[in-house]
């Protein structure tokens, strides 16, 4: 083996001969060329040393599989635990319970209202052996209580509780826009709450600090970043005025963000929060208590179109967040943008990270990613920005009074266009949505959400104000054990009037492409086919194929059909097509020398034969007057924006359709 010859073409070659060989290849652009910007708003250099002095990040512990999380939101309390029971016994080792107030809840949420109902949520369930996730809303007190008293019931020992994320004020507020009182009144809730929790030996962390509020309303993985530490701080700063050791402080605060299907951002981003809480905590002279962080694949990105894409998108997202060191992992099922998630889509959910896990091992090396010149240097370069606007919000009073004066809405309103007009203009391409969609595909099956029965309050309590010694906890719970509901404790509640700021009003990417499916839907509904486009290809099949495909796919995103290619002998063939076709809207369709001598001609007998919408597949500048007076109403071309161009195709249908307008709003 020690003498075997490396041949020459595998030695050891600088960055200055890749520079130059870049630079030849790019003939005279610079290298900057191949830079790009990732969703973090920093450069990609398109090359990276190695790094030699990055020791691997202490993520989870070494050879420890991340917690395999279930999103449960059936609102039927004998159905949501049949769920929890079929996801443990599928591999699952934590349950994230979804309440309707939730911000999480997306219509839905397990209508629980009493301890009844609560035991019967985990009838069988051994809750010392799993974590359980509240997303409770405005009745985050009363659900915790009610949840750890069912669990507490069960005789376990209640420091092996795991109540996690169940009070989240920022995420609330944020989301709503509004609070029913003073900002110091939920933040006493908090505070009563940890410490009646304490007192039955139960030291779950209650606080979440969620970035998901914010990347669901367009934030950038900076933002998202920054957003979040400076909602952890402000939990430890309102824990501190409690009656808790500065030690414990930390163990107090859990950290949840999103997991999106860019893999080295996601990745990335779970390393770099542990680098900025270990920052935190040491500024703010707190022990270096690891991060408690959970991940969620990102709801931004889920399609109800070709929702079998969303199966790539989450085993993307949870290899990123389990190979970046999330202690836990949720993945949600690839049908949740379309309705409730049943068992087969759950199961799906649940086997990606048990394969990903199990059968890969992935969690069995703790920083895979360290090492990496490209990963180290990101890392990096992502701390610092989101350090750098951690601080521009702390300098802003702290991230209430920076929701509050509309600061944090701005920016991320700022991040959402521009990730808007990517999509839209394919520069961020939905595959199975705005790229490559299937206008036959199959209806996936869900399950019909029943109506919530909202609860009315049936008695009075007199409940006493919050307090660092948990008695307004005590008496919530003593209410509950007397057979009050939870809709009698919200409705003792007082209400004083609180802050407002801007809602972060959470949005998927493909919205817009799916309200115009809609409105194709309804066309065909009302007519009995799609809306259709006439390509009028004109040249041989070679000279306009790769164009009319362009066409096709494009059309296709918004629920056009395309007439099939064709190729036409003369123009007033293609005439006597598009009047056949019943079509009242037409793309033309070849190359650029077959333009420049039919186009303006073909354009003005179309427009003649009463089409309402021409466009040309390409750029023409120095026809666009000419074509303009013949009729043509614009270009497609890659770059150009595709949303705009569908609706006003469905403008130009000159019916009333559900969708009208609606895509560009």
């Amino acid at each position: 083996m020690q003498n075997i010859e490396i041949p020459e073409f595998f030695l050891e070659h600088t960055r200055a001969d890749w520079e130059k060989a870049a630079a030849a290849a790019l003939k005279g652009a610079g290298l900057e060329k191949l830079q790009s910007t990732g969703g973090d708003g920093l450069v990609t250099l398109p090359i990276y040393g190695a790094s030699q002095t990055a020791a691997p990040l202490h993520l989870r512990e070494a050879s420890l599989p991340w917690t395999i999380v279930q999103r449960v939101d059936i609102p039927e309390i004998t159905a949501a635990n049949a769920q929890i029971l079929e996801d443990l016994e599928g591999g699952a080792g934590g349950i994230d319970l979804i309440f309707p107030a939730s911000n999480r809840s997306r219509g839905a949420g397990i209508n629980l209202n009493s301890l009844e109902d609560a035991a019967q949520l985990l009838q069988g369930v051994l809750s010392d052996l799993i974590t359980l996730r509240l997303n409770c809303g405005h009745e985050g007190t009363a659900i915790s209580l009610a949840m750890m008293e069912a669990c507490l019931a069960q005789g376990i020992d209640p420091a092996q509780l795991r109540l996690e994320g169940t009070i989240d004020i920022i995420g609330f507020y944020a989301r709503r826009g509004w609070l029913g009182n003073p900002i110091e009144v939920p933040e006493g809730r908090l505070l009563d709450l940890v410490a009646y929790a304490r007192s039955r030996g139960v030291t779950s962390a209650f606080a979440r600090a969620d970035g998901r509020t914010f990347h669901d309303a367009g934030a950038n993985a900076t933002q998202e970043l920054g957003l979040t530490l400076a909602s952890a701080l402000y939990y430890l700063k309102v824990l501190e005025r409690g009656s808790i050791d500065e030690t414990t402080l930390p163990h107090h605060v859990s950290l949840t963000l999103s997991a999106d299907a860019d893999q080295f951002l996601t990745l990335i981003k779970a390393r770099a929060l542990r680098k900025l809480w270990a920052a935190l905590l040491q500024g703010a002279d707190l022990p270096p208590v690891p991060a408690r962080l959970h991940m969620e694949s990102s709801w931004r990105m889920m399609t109800k179109a070709d929702p079998w894409v969303n199966l790539l998108r989450g085993t993307t997202s949870a290899f990123a967040a389990g190979v970046g060191g999330a202690d836990s992992v949720c993945v949600l099922p690839f049908t949740s943008a379309a309705g409730l998630p049943n068992a087969f889509a759950r199961r799906l959910a649940r086997n990606t990270q048990l394969i990903l896990a199990e059968e890969s091992n992935l969690f069995r090396v703790m920083d895979p990613g360290a090492g990496s010149g490209m990963i180290e240097a990101r890392t990096d370069a992502l701390v610092n920005a989101a350090w750098d606007y951690f601080q521009k919000i702390e300098a802003a009073g702290g991230v209430y009074a920076a929701l509050t004066s509309g600061l944090i809405a701005e920016d991320i309103k700022e991040n959402r266009r521009k990730q808007e007009h990517d999509v839209a203009t394919g520069k961020r391409p939905l595959t199975g949505t705005s790229a490559y969609p299937n206008l036959d595909e199959p209806q996936v099956d869900t399950i019909s959400v029943p109506e919530l029965d909202v609860a009315e309050s049936t008695q009075a309590l007199d409940l006493p104000p919050p307090s660092t010694d948990g008695a307004l906890s005590a008496a919530i719970l003593n209410s509950l054990r007397g057979q009050a509901t939870l809709s009698d404790v919200v409705a003792a509640r007082e209400r004083k009037g609180g802050d407002t700021c801007p809602a972060l009003e959470p949005s998927r990417l493909s919205e817009p492409f799916e309200r115009l499916r809609a409105c194709s839907d309804a066309y065909k509904e009302r007519h009995g086919h799609r809306p259709k486009v006439f390509l009028a290809s004109m040249g041989k099949v070679a000279q306009h194929t790769a164009r009319a495909t362009f066409a096709t796919n494009l059309y296709a995103a918004g629920g056009f059909e395309c007439t099939e290619m064709q190729e036409f002998e003369q123009n007033t063939d293609i005439v006597r097509a598009f009047e056949r076709s019943g079509a009242v809207l037409a793309c033309l369709c070849s190359e650029d020398d077959v333009y420049e001598r039919l186009a303006v001609d073909v354009c003005a007998l179309l427009k003649k034969s009463g089409a309402q919408r021409i466009t040309l597949a390409g750029r023409l500048p120095d026809l666009k007057e000419a074509l303009g007076q013949a009729g043509l109403s614009g270009f497609i071309f890659t770059g150009s924006n595709i949303l705009e161009e569908l609706q006003a195709c469905f403008d130009a249908l000159d019916e009333k359709l559900p969708c009208d307008q609606e895509a560009l709003s």
